[in-house]
């Protein structure tokens, strides 16, 4: 039959037109060789310094603690109102 002949070519040609998985493992490993490379920016590099030395730090400060806890209980310890508002309008947007 013509049909069956044609299509028996056509798959013979496309069966030696596909490399072989040995070439196609060669052509992956080719490609895995190749190595990435990250660049991170000077602002990167100081944001990540700066973020490594707040992460080792104490995150209370007992010597404020201590102040303000005693100010606080001895009476001393004031806020003026007037300052705090002042304060909040210079930091409005």
């Amino acid at each position: 039959m013509i049909v069956n002949n044609n299509i028996q070519s056509v798959a013979t040609l496309y069966g030696a037109a596909q490399p072989s998985a040995s070439a196609r493992g060669k052509a992956a490993g080719r490609q895995t060789q190749q190595d990435d490379e990250v660049v991170i920016s000077a602002a990167g590099q100081s944001f990540s310094n700066l973020l490594q030395k707040l992460r080792s730090g104490d995150e209370v400060r007992e010597d404020k603690v201590d102040y303000y806890t005693r100010a606080i209980e001895d009476g001393s310890y004031h806020v003026d109102a007037g300052d705090i508002a002042a304060r909040m309008l210079d930091q409005r947007f």
